[in-house]
């Protein structure tokens, strides 16, 4: 009889190990995922503004003109090709930028504030979500009320 009751409570042991595991790697998959989605939720704009400042640094002036809507046979209506020349031509007032790098960015609304970084300055530039065209920022910050977690984060422990 003292092999009867041996293996009581065996199965029940087993099953909990297992509930605990599904559950635990759950939490992390969660957790990671939603880490992951706030990391890179801003990629596709964070990279318009990198490629539209590439192609200003190799001084292609016509195709860094579409990345803001426009094109040399259809202009802007507000922006026409030699307003862009003088904004971002070789002696254009924001030429020092082709050379800058992207010093940050902040979801506002419809769109991306993303500040550019060169020589000490920076510039806002907007990057609107719906289709990736690029223009001047009306705000260096977005003036939405919102927590900026991530950007107190770089303040305290580098990158900003």
């Amino acid at each position: 009889m003292s092999g009867y009751l041996e293996g009581y409570g065996a199965g029940e042991a087993e099953r909990e190990k297992k509930i605990r595991w599904i559950l635990l790697s759950a939490l992390a998959v969660s957790v990671v995922s939603g880490i992951l989605y706030f990391l890179f939720r801003d990629y596709k704009e964070e990279k318009q503004i990198s490629r539209f400042l590439e192609v200003l640094s190799r001084q292609d002036y016509k195709a860094a003109y579409t990345f803001w809507g426009c094109s040399e046979q259809t202009p802007c209506r507000d922006y026409p090709y030699s307003a862009f020349l003088d904004d971002w031509g070789p002696k254009g007032v924001n030429a020092k930028f082709s050379a800058g790098k992207l010093a940050g960015s902040e979801r506002c609304g419809t769109g991306l504030v993303a500040s550019v970084a060169a020589g000490g300055e920076q510039l806002a530039l907007w990057v609107e979500r719906s289709n990736g065209v690029v223009s001047y920022a009306p705000w260096q910050n977005c003036p939405e009320r919102k927590l900026r977690l991530m950007k107190w984060l770089r303040m305290k422990f580098g990158r900003g």
